[in-house]
This record gives structure tokens, C-alpha cells and sequence, in this order.
């Protein structure tokens, strides 16, 4: 196992004698004595220097620790107990005498001589539960010695305690804190049944310290599959025992292939990774992956036995602060009542506020400036006090080779299905687009084929969903029987994010990324509230800890396989008309030195700009402010925004914990322009009322004057308000002002889907075409009235004035070709005097935006919507094209009446949220994708309002712009538009088709 020099977290092989108190600790690479096992772990001369009868915890600390964490920490002073014996570890005292009376500490017993152990276990072992409602109290061995392992109260340490006081001495040798799993992971032969217990015989959810010691074993025994290294350290906690602030744990990586200490082979393997816990508090992920570890090392996983010579299989341990958070030990400031609960992200806070390890990463487009992005080149110092941890993955991450798929593995409260995957908000092209869809399908049917439907699992779904949140749920979705279903982001959770792992994974490598096709998972009953303790339900974890056991493995199988994806078009050919106005490059924003110019499409070649261009006058001004609880209070926060105010964003943590109240941001004439609703957010069944611990709200191009935020609710909640200003009416914030990042070069043009779509084209040839080369005759073989191309696609209104072009439109259309407008292409139905278009006016268009182009009232059996999916809603994905959470996302809508009564038909529509041009209009909803008849023969004019926009540059994009980032759905509805016929081979076997050749 390979470690940072400054590595804290030394695992040993456990001591011979397990009865020997700890008196001795390895040596640390810088000579200090470091504690074994964990530097929770601390020898009593460690703790006579940190907590003793006078207490290094001093009344300021232990008054800001009682405000942050109630009951659950005491004084040493004024403990909730006082236990104290020789037996005992000084760790094991500590919790039992810092921790409720009802708490139940994980505690490991050596036994001396068998009446004391007999005695033992007629008090405290238990047959297991065969409803699996908990483990037992206790459980008990007798070889290689007398042992036991038992969740017990400090009273009933000392009943135990007492057990051994006899004639003949102590009956008992020692006890030890111990959580985990594993009973006997602290004692002698700790592996003799097995590494990681099936759920079925945990003790408890996998531990941290007991991952790291298995990981170690694991590697030891089977170095030729498995190879384990840190690759860097979280931020971490205050230790409350051993006295370190602060104290971080190591991010670990294990490798698992077969010779996977042969450079050469490891190189060129495709890879997956598995990313098991970037949330603390959903441990799904962890419970899965470390069992899979040890099956894979010790030859057990059929299912993965022949694919090892072929991918290496990459576990990604990656919020270690999250993980031991669980322990009493660790202080977690902002947690109230107590704090031995998993958490959601690490130990760092930015301006007061709790950072989300799933928000700091280097995306492209859209970068919020409450976000943390860690970007290794160039990071601002604080970065890597803040983000250590997201700092070391990227740049480990990027020394792969081949990464195919990464998988970030997460949980939720509950759902119409068992399990979620989303889809990243990363660009695919062709081929990812389908290996992702593909692996979706085989999930869904391998979790069909292993439990049936979801009835299989009702009673237990039922109820956890009664012991974690009061009621009983069960999923009734009806895709693969309620078990899976998958969709963007948005599709799934009903909302969007930026700076996630995901979203960088997958961008391209030359952007920073891996070139991965990247998926969320997402299982019910994972996340808690907060202020709830997070139980262990065997009867639960089994059926969590096998689902996702299932999609790893089909990753894994996919990852293997020789996949490819075609398009075929019936032999016709397409051109897509280009433009320089859809072009958006660096060298257009005013704070980088390049000239401004205008590409063509495509990728302009991403570089590591460093231009600061003119003198910038950015600034951003931050706020953070606690709302403390209150029945019937409300507290009243301001952001003060004025002239060159570009953006305010309201960032809120802490909703999750809270079940009554509401929170209204009002802009400076007293309107509420958002508002949640706390009540029906605390209510797990109301899927529409997000719920999640954070909310955020972004407000472009804020009003002048004081806009206030007004919070009621029973649990406190951290306010951050953002407010970012650009001086000298320039539009662009810089990103070295607001970030401490330069700007990365970029020059990208959503054109390029067309000119990536023409690789997997095997019958024709789609090729771009200037407007000034269409208003020539280009489309026509000159006044032959034959056509060059069958399609032509259209996606802007560059041109409309120009009578030649609009003209030679009319004329393609009307020799029999197929045009398909999308985005502000489609207000060419005003000027196009062909066919349905004939009939659509000037008014019956309107150019809006909205939050998420989402298609609604969807037709599915319309030929457009081929292949679509009842989840699948959202067309493109906007954050990676510079479009935020707020309402901005552009799209061209027309009148359903006018549009029907053109003899169209309806495929779906968009609901207006907001104007583009600020003006008026009568349309509320309009048509977002259709089909209009063309003159005579079979031509049609097909209609997509919103799929390929230009990227949006007036918000911070520090890391580069995609070009474009449509969904599945949005990259069928294209095919479906053009007519074309879609094909997945797997293995070189025709496996499915979407869409039919028109």
C-alpha cells in the first residue's frame, strides 16, 4: 500500500497479544510517534498532554462545542459517565464517557477464562434477528482467544466490567473501541471468516480505519490483483481525542486487475471507475464496493473472474471526513444535538458555509462563485486548505489512460423507483451517448432478473421508510417493475447542478477531464435527516449493497465489450447550415489579451490561457449569516446589490434538517422571486419539493438596491449571499477576481454535433454550409430542380433578411427535400413561404427562456419521439455551455393553434418562463417540437425549439465551454428530426435500433 510521506493513518498488522493495552505506536516518516490502527487511537501519555482532570477542551471551546453539538459531547469535566479501568483503552474511555448515556459504543472484548466469558454471553449475546431488524447486541468467538464483540452503554460496560472482578483476578484481558463491521478486526487473526462480513453478519456499517487496515491485508495477500494507494488527504476534522486540528484522513484508491503491477498491461487496459462515497452520509456505495474488493481478490466473483485480463476496476474511496464524522471523537461544528452521524461533505467551509464535495470541480461552463473548483494547475493557496481532497483526485485521475466509465455512487430519500441513474451533464458524442443508454438497459435487466419487480422487496422498502421517515413508501414506477430508471439530473431529482465530479469526468481530456462517460447512481432510503441518527438496517443495507453490486458489474462488463453505434440514413445526404455568430470564443471576453474573431465550427483547441487582458474592475462581496430556530420567528438577511451588480446568488444549507417553515428571497420593490416551501420540502412522499440539504438561487442582472431574504424555520440554516459586481458597463466577470483562476482558451460552435455525428454515418455525408453558399444555389443542382442534398438543417436566424437565402429554402422545400429548423432557426417560419410554414405569422412565434428545456405534454407516438422514454424530459444540459440554475436557458416556441391549424402535428412543448427580448406576448406555451407538411411529394419541415444554442459567455466559465451537451433524449430527437435511423452494435451484434429511416 503506497502513502503520502506525511501520512498520518499508518495501518499495522494487529498486535500478537490483543490483550497488551496500547503502550507503543509505528514511527511516522517524520520521526513523531503516531497512534496505531487510526490517530484515533492515542496512548494515555498522548492523552496526558490533551485531555486530562484540568482538560486541554477549555471553556470557550467546550461552551462553542455545546452550542454546535447539545447533549451529545460533554466536558471531561462533567462527563455523562465515568468509567475508568485498566482494561479499558484509553479511546474506549473516552467515548463511553463523552458520548449519552443511551449511547451504544462498539466495543471488542478479550476474555481471560471461560466463566467470565461464559457469563458474558448468557447476559448479552443474542441469536441473530431473522427479520434482520439489527444486529444482535453481541456476538462471541472462542478461537484463537475468548472473545466477544458488543454495543454497549457505559452502564453496561461496567456491569461487564464487574463480570470479571473475581477471586482469581480479572476475567477480562481487554476492550477496545471498535466500529465497523468486521467484530474482529481490532483482535488477533482478525480475517479468519473473512475481511468484510456479508450484511446479513455486520456489525455495523464498514468503518473507516477498518477499511484502511482491510485494504492493507487485502493488498498483502493478494498483490498480483490488488494495489492500494493514498493519493492525498481531506481537509479533516477536530480531533476531540488525540487533540489534533486538524485532522485529516487519507483518499485511497485500490486498483484491482489481474498483474496489475505490469506498467505496460495497466496502461492500455480500459478502466472504470467506481467512486464510492463522495457523499458521507450515503455509504451504499462504500457497503458494495469493499465487499467486491475482497470477492474479486480472492478469486469468489464469477461475474467478474474473465473480465480482469481485459479492465482494471478503480475504487475510489473519496470523503474520508464524511466517513468518520460517525465517531464520537470528531467535533462537527454546525451539527446540533449530537454528532455521530455520517456527513454529507467534508470538514471545510468556505465563508462559513459547509463545502459539498460534489460541487468543487473544474467544469466547464458555468462556474458559481460559491463553489470552490479545484483545478490542481493554478490553484489559489486557500484552495488547498479547502479542497484538498477534490485537488488530489483530479490530478491523480488524470494520470489514467483509457478511463471509459466513472461512476459516482450516491443515495436519496425516496422515489418512484429503487434506483436512479443520471445521466452526467457532460457533452457525449455518438458512441458514449449509446454505451450509456445501453448500460442502463442491461442494470434494469439484471436487477429484474435478480429480484423479479419490486414487490420482491416491498415489505422492507415499507418499512425503512417507516423507521426513517414515518411512513411507508413503496416505489410505483413502472419502468424495469420499479426497480430502475434512468435520466438527466434534472429528469430524476427535478434539479441541475454545476461543479460536479461528473460533470468534469466526463468533459474531454483536452478540457481538463477524463473523456469518461460518467453516471450518478441514486438509491432510496440512503440519505437521513440530519437531526436523525443514521441506523444500521441489515434488512435493508442487503438489498442497496446488491443493487449497486449488480451495476458494477455490468460497468465492468460493459467497459469489456466492443461497442459501437451507426448511423444510418437510407443513403440520403444532409447539410447543416453554419454561421459565425454561433461561435463563442475566449478571445471574445474583454479580460483575456487574444483579438476577438469568429471561427468556424468546432473545437478551436482548448489552451491554458493566461491573457489579463485590460484592467478589470470585478469584485465580488460575500456575506454569511446563521439563522438560528424559533417557533413562529423569522429572520430577515439582506444582499445589497447596485448598477453594475451582474449577479446574486443566494446559497442555503441546512433545509434538509428543518420541517417547518419557508424561505422567500424578495428583490428591492418587495417581490418574492423564489420561494421554498420548508413544510412540503420535510415531506419525503412530495418528490416535487427537491428535498436535499441545500438549496441555492441565482439571480441575473439583480435590481439595484436592498434585496432580503426572509427564513422561518425549526432548524438553523447557514445563508450565504453572493454578490458579484462588473464595473464600466462591461458584461463578464474575470475570473481571476472572483475565482483566483485565469481564463482557459476556448472556441466552440454547437454546430459541431453535426460534423461528430457525420463519423458514424455509414450511407451519406452531412457537411456544413455557409448562409451565403445556400443563398447561391448550393442546395440545387442548378435550375435542374434536383437537389444536392435530401436535408438541410437550420439552427439560427442568421440570414432571415436576406430574400436569396430565404428563397433558396423555399426552393429546397419545395423540390421535395426535408428541413429541419431547431433553436432560433425556427423563426424562419415566419418568412418561409412553403408548405404548413405558409400559414405560421410573425406573431405566432416567440423567442423565451427557461429554466430547463425541458419537453412537456409529449406525444410518444409521434415519429419525433421515437425511442424516447416516459422519464426523459430534458433536451440539453446547460451549465457546460455557460447557462446557469436561474431562468436563461433560450428557446423559440410557436402558437399550438396556429401550428395545428398549418396541418402540423405536436411532438411536445415549452412553458414560457421569461422573455428573450423583454417584449410581450400571448403565448404561455408553445410548440417545442413538430412536424410540418412541405408541398406536395413527401418533404416535411421538422420543428425542435431548443437543442443546439450557442454558449452563453456573460457568467463566470473559467475552465472553457463545451460546444454542445444534449441528452439522449436530445440527440434522438435530432436523429428523429433528420429521419435518420440509429444503431448500438455490442460485440459486433446488431442489439437495437431507435428511430426509422423517413
Amino acid at each position: 500500500m503506497s502513502r503520502n510521506v506525511d501520512n498520518k493513518t499508518d495501518p499495522r498488522s494487529t498486535a500478537a497479544d490483543p490483550t497488551v493495552k496500547d503502550d507503543t505506536s509505528p514511527q511516522s516518516t517524520d520521526g513523531d510517534s503516531q497512534p496505531p490502527l487510526s490517530s484515533d487511537t492515542a496512548t494515555a501519555d498522548t492523552l496526558a498532554g490533551s485531555i486530562d482532570n484540568d482538560s486541554s477542551i477549555d471553556r470557550r471551546t467546550f461552551l462553542s462545542l455545546s452550542a454546535a453539538t447539545g447533549a451529545a459531547l460533554t466536558l471531561p469535566g462533567s462527563a455523562t459517565a465515568d468509567v475508568s479501568d485498566d482494561i479499558l483503552t484509553d479511546e474506549l474511555e473516552y467515548v463511553l464517557n463523552h458520548t449519552p448515556e443511551e449511547y451504544e459504543a462498539a466495543t471488542s472484548i478479550v476474555f481471560t477464562d471461560q466463566d467470565t466469558f461464559d457469563a458474558f454471553a448468557d447476559e448479552y449475546e443474542e441469536d441473530p434477528d431473522p427479520d434482520l431488524s439489527r444486529a444482535p447486541k453481541a456476538v462471541t468467538r472462542e478461537l484463537p482467544t475468548l472473545s466477544a464483540h458488543a454495543h454497549l452503554t457505559a452502564a453496561e460496560v461496567e456491569d461487564v466490567l464487574a463480570m470479571g472482578d473475581g477471586d482469581d483476578g480479572d476475567g477480562i484481558g481487554a476492550m477496545n473501541f471498535a466500529p465497523g463491521a468486521n467484530p474482529w478486526w481490532t483482535l488477533e487473526e482478525p480475517y479468519a471468516d473473512g475481511v468484510f462480513p456479508p450484511i446479513e453478519e455486520a456489525r455495523e456499517y464498514i468503518a473507516y480505519e477498518e477499511t484502511v487496515q482491510a485494504l492493507e491485508y487485502i493488498e498483502n495477500t493478494h498483490s498480483d490483483r490488488v494495489h492500494v494507494e493514498s493519493i492525498g488527504e481531506s481537509p479533516g476534522w477536530t480531533n476531540l481525542y488525540t487533540g489534533e486540528d486538524p485532522d485529516p484522513r487519507d483518499i485511497y484508491v485500490a486498483e484491482v486487475t489481474n498483474d496489475v503491477h505490469d506498467d505496460a498491461s495497466f496502461a492500455a487496459k480500459e478502466k472504470v471507475v467506481y467512486s464510492l462515497n463522495i457523499h458521507g452520509d450515503e455509504r451504499a456505495g462504500t457497503e458494495a464496493g469493499c465487499r467486491l474488493i475482497e470477492e474479486i481478490a480472492r478469486g469468489e466473483a464469477a461475474d467478474f473472474e474473465h473480465l480482469l485480463d481485459d479492465i482494471v476496476l478503480l475504487f475510489l474511496f473519496t470523503n474520508p471526513d464524511g466517513w468518520v464524522s460517525r465517531k464520537p471523537q470528531t467535533e462537527v461544528p454546525w451539527v446540533a444535538d449530537h454528532n455521530t452521524n455520517f456527513q454529507r461533505g467534508n470538514a471545510s467551509t468556505f465563508e462559513g458555509q459547509p463545502v459539498d464535495t460534489n460541487r468543487q470541480y473544474p467544469t466547464m461552463g458555468w462556474t458559481n462563485p460559491s463553489f470552490r473548483p479545484a483545478e490542481p494547475e493554478g490553484a489559489p493557496e486557500e484552495f488547498h486548505d479547502l479542497v484538498p481532497d477534490s485537488l488530489a483526485i483530479v490530478e491523480h485521475f488524470r494520470e489514467y489512460d483509457n478511463v471509459a466509465f466513472l461512476c459516482d455512487y450516491h443515495g436519496m430519500y425516496t422515489a418512484d423507483h429503487m434506483v436512479f441513474n443520471l445521466e452526467t451533464n457532460a457533452p457525449f458524442d455518438h458512441d458514449g451517448t449509446h454505451d450509456l443508454d445501453e448500460v442502463n438497459i442491461q442494470i434494469g435487466e439484471g436487477m429484474q432478473e435478480f429480484w423479479g419487480d419490486i414487490d420482491a422487496i416491498a415489505d422492507d422498502i415499507s418499512t425503512a421508510g417507516e423507521e426513517m421517515y414515518g411512513f411507508p413508501f413503496v416505489p410505483d414506477g413502472d419502468s424495469c417493475d420499479g426497480l430502475f430508471d434512468w435520466g438527466t439530473i434534472y429528469d430524476s431529482l427535478s434539479y441541475q447542478i454545476t461543479g460536479g465530479f461528473l460533470g468534469w469526468a466526463g468533459q474531454p481530456e483536452e478540457f481538463g477531464g477524463l473523456g469518461a462517460i460518467t453516471v450518478a447512481p441514486e438509491i432510496i432510503l440512503s440519505n437521513h435527516y440530519t437531526a436523525a441518527q443514521k441506523k444500521w438496517k441489515p434488512y435493508w443495507t442487503r438489498h442497496y449493497e446488491e443493487a449497486y453490486r449488480i451495476s458494477m458489474r455490468e460497468y465492468a462488463a460493459m467497459t469489456a465489450r466492443e461497442t459501437h453505434a451507426t448511423v444510418e440514413t437510407g443513403g440520403q445526404d444532409t447539410a447543416y447550415v453554419t454561421t459565425d455568430e454561433l461561435t463563442r470564443s475566449s478571445a471574445d471576453l474583454p479580460h483575456t489579451d487574444d483579438q476577438p474573431g469568429r471561427g468556424g465550427p468546432g473545437r478551436g483547441g482548448p489552451g491554458r490561457g493566461r491573457g489579463q487582458g485590460q484592467e478589470r474592475a470585478t469584485s465580488v462581496q460575500r456575506r454569511h449569516e446563521v439563522v438560528q430556530p424559533g417557533p413562529g420567528t423569522q429572520s430577515q438577511l439582506s444582499a445589497e446589490t447596485t448598477a453594475d451588480s451582474h449577479s446574486l446568488f443566494v446559497d442555503l444549507e441546512g433545509v434538509g434538517n428543518a420541517t417547518e417553515g419557508a424561505v422567500r428571497v424578495r428583490n428591492p420593490d418587495g417581490t418574492v422571486v423564489h420561494e421554498i416551501d420548508i413544510d412540503a420540502k420535510a415531506d419525503p412522499r412530495n418528490s416535487a419539493a427537491r428535498t436535499h440539504d441545500f438549496e441555492e438561487v441565482f439571480v441575473r442582472r439583480p435590481e439595484a438596491g436592498q434585496w432580503t431574504i426572509e427564513a422561518e424555520s425549526d432548524a438553523e440554516l447557514n445563508v450565504l449571499t453572493t454578490v458579484v459586481d462588473v464595473a464600466d458597463d462591461e458584461e463578464i466577470p474575470d475570473p481571476v477576481e472572483v475565482l483566483g483562476y485565469e481564463q482557459r482558451e476556448y472556441s466552440v460552435n454547437p454546430m459541431q454535433f453535426f460534423a461528430d455525428l457525420d463519423d458514424d454515418v455509414v450511407d451519406g455525408d452531412i457537411e456544413g454550409m455557409s448562409v451565403h453558399h445556400v443563398s447561391v444555389g448550393r442546395l440545387l443542382r442548378g435550375n435542374s430542380g434536383m437537389r444536392h442534398y435530401d436535408k438541410v438543417v437550420v439552427s439560427h436566424d442568421d440570414g432571415i433578411d436576406d430574400p436569396d437565402y430565404v428563397g433558396a429554402l423555399e426552393d429546397f422545400v419545395e423540390a421535395g427535400g426535408d428541413l429541419v429548423l431547431t433553436d432560433s432557426g425556427v423563426n424562419l417560419l415566419a418568412v418561409l413561404e412553403t408548405g404548413g410554414a405558409t400559414d405560421i405569422a410573425g406573431d405566432d412565434i416567440a423567442n423565451i427562456l427557461v429554466p430547463f428545456a425541458n419537453l412537456e405534454d409529449r406525444d410518444f407516438d409521434h415519429p419525433l419521439l421515437a425511442g424516447i422514454r416516459t422519464r426523459q424530459q430534458e433536451i440539453w444540459k446547460g451549465s457546460q455551455l455557460g447557462y446557469t440554475t436561474g431562468v436563461d436557458q433560450p428557446a423559440t416556441i410557436v402558437d399550438v393553434d396556429a401550428f395545428e391549424t398549418a396541418g402540423g402535428a405536436v411532438a411536445g412543448t415549452f412553458t414560457t418562463a421569461a422573455l428573450q427580448d423583454g417584449e410581450s406576448t400571448q403565448l404561455e406555451s408553445g410548440v417545442a417540437a413538430g412536424l410540418l407538411p412541405a408541398d406536395g411529394g413527401d418533404g416535411e419541415i421538422a420543428v425542435v425549439g431548443s437543442v443546439l444554442p450557442p454558449a452563453q459567455q456573460t457568467e463566470l466559465h473559467p475552465f472553457g465551454m463545451a460546444d454542445y451537451a444534449v441528452s439522449f433524449m436530445g440527440h434522438t430527437l435530432l436523429c428523429n428530426a433528420l429521419g435518420f435511423e440509429q444503431r448500438r452494435y455490442a460485440d459486433g451484434e446488431l442489439v437495437r435500433t431507435y428511430g426509422e429511416i423517413r
